[in-house]
């Protein structure tokens, strides 16, 4: 299994984003070059632009809705097709921190810890070892490649996550299909969450109704599970400052 993690925002105190996202978009390795090719063709019938790399930043904003049809045609297709792709997303809504959070050398952020926490589930439940690929490079986060593989030896918890391989991959998002997906659910689940759309939604307001839309197909994407020592787990969890 593939699991491919990517970020909408950032906890930091100066990121403008009052509720950072990051979020996870898993699959079987034998499903992700049918989907890598659904992606190809959408940007190429739709665009014409085989090689643009989708973020949700340029895709999904009010600018994009009222100046751009043809790109607003494509996220709509890109949705419709999410639907039926064989893929579980996990996701971690965070609140923007007021001072700079640290973390010991061998110590993973917290929210990868839960996200990571939830692909082992699933991994575990398929009885499949899953491979967990970041965007961008090994350096992240002070070294994120060098937390993930002390976590998992010199942790409790990560010794327990006998499912998920010991090497984290980094790719770009520019070739990566699935970091592209994981980009736009990131980005629908953190404006989801600004605004606030789990209450409703400003009426006449359509940006925020299709930001709801896309929601709501995420939403049949992701998997609630059950810890072996019975703890519940929700696939979309809003982390408080104080876990």
């Amino acid at each position: 299994m593939l699991a491919f993690i990517d970020e909408s925002g950032h906890p930091h105190p100066h990121d403008p984003n009052q509720k950072p996202v990051i979020a996870a978009v898993c699959m079987n390795e034998s499903d992700s070059r049918r989907i890598a090719g659904m992606i190809h063709a959408m940007k190429r019938d739709v665009l014409q632009r085989e090689q643009m790399e989708i973020k949700g930043r340029t895709l999904l904003n009010r600018r994009t809705f009222r100046r751009k049809p043809d790109h607003v045609a494509f996220v709509e297709e890109f949705f419709n097709a999410l639907a039926n792709m064989p893929i579980s997303v996990f996701a971690i809504v965070m609140e923007r921190p007021s001072v700079v959070e640290t973390w010991e050398d061998d110590l993973l952020p917290r929210q990868f810890q839960f996200l990571i926490e939830r692909i082992q589930l699933l991994a575990s439940e398929r009885d499949e070892m899953a491979t967990v690929m970041f965007d961008g490079h090994s350096g992240l986060l002070g070294g994120l490649s060098q937390k993930f593989n002390s976590f998992l030896y010199r942790s409790q918890l990560g010794r327990a996550w006998t499912n998920i391989t010991d090497a984290p991959l980094f790719v770009d998002s520019k070739s990566s299909a699935g970091i592209q997906i994981a980009d736009m659910v990131a980005s629908v689940i953190r404006q989801h969450e600004e605004s606030e759309l789990y209450r409703q939604v400003p009426p006449g307001d359509h940006f925020l109704l299709a930001i709801r839309r896309y929601y709501r197909i995420i939403g049949w994407k992701t998997v609630d599970q059950t810890t072996p020592s019975g703890d519940y787990r929700h696939g979309i969890y809003r982390l408080s400052p104080t876990q």
